[in-house]
């Protein structure tokens, strides 16, 4: 007598042909996914789109394609809220997307306000979560929904560091760097 374990699938579970023939009298259901996991499922979905659209186009300047996805759109008005149209004009002049600890990063400053009038914007593609900073007038502004400092995004703390030396770091070599030139 030859067995044959063939697997058929049904709308409501999985019954193997072996336990009908052996007289199974129900259909063990199998878990409809569950509202998080449903989400979860989307916020994948969305970073890898995300992902896939940018990261891959680092150096190019889609940058506005990148702030006009739904996702980033709302996240970003959420966080900057009243403080998005200083963000937005510190980050007139930007460089192309770059991807930064993980995050899809846009930085820049406000035209011929270069070290003056800057700004940052982080995406977390696996949220996706934005956090943003605004350099003004010696100030940092960070625009985020972490619930300390210490828990926003990499790209935006180290930007910030480097704005408080006020960019000098990025063309004076600091007191504490050894430069040993290639032969």
């Amino acid at each position: 007598m030859t067995r044959i374990s063939t697997t058929v699938t049904m709308a409501l579970g999985v019954v193997t042909a072996s336990a009908l023939a052996a007289g199974a009298q129900s259909v063990t259901p199998t878990a409809a996914p569950t509202a998080a996991q449903q989400q979860a499922k989307a916020r994948e979905a969305t970073a890898r789109a995300l992902l896939a659209k940018y990261a891959t186009a680092q150096g190019k300047d889609d940058t506005d394609g990148l702030l006009k996805e739904p996702a980033v759109r709302a996240e970003l008005q959420r966080v900057a809220g009243n403080q998005l149209p200083k963000l937005m004009a510190n980050l007139n002049v930007r460089g192309p997307i770059d991807v930064y600890g993980g995050a899809l990063t846009i930085s820049g400053n406000a035209p011929h306000k270069g070290g003056e009038e800057g700004a940052v914007i982080c995406v977390n593609p696996w949220g996706p979560t934005v956090d943003a900073a605004i350099y003004s007038r010696g100030k940092v502004t960070l625009l985020s929904s972490a619930e300390k400092y210490e828990f926003a995004t990499l790209c935006v703390k180290d930007w910030i560091t480097v704005a408080n030396t006020q960019y000098r770091d990025r063309m004076t070599q600091p007191r504490n760097v050894q430069f040993l030139r290639a032969k």
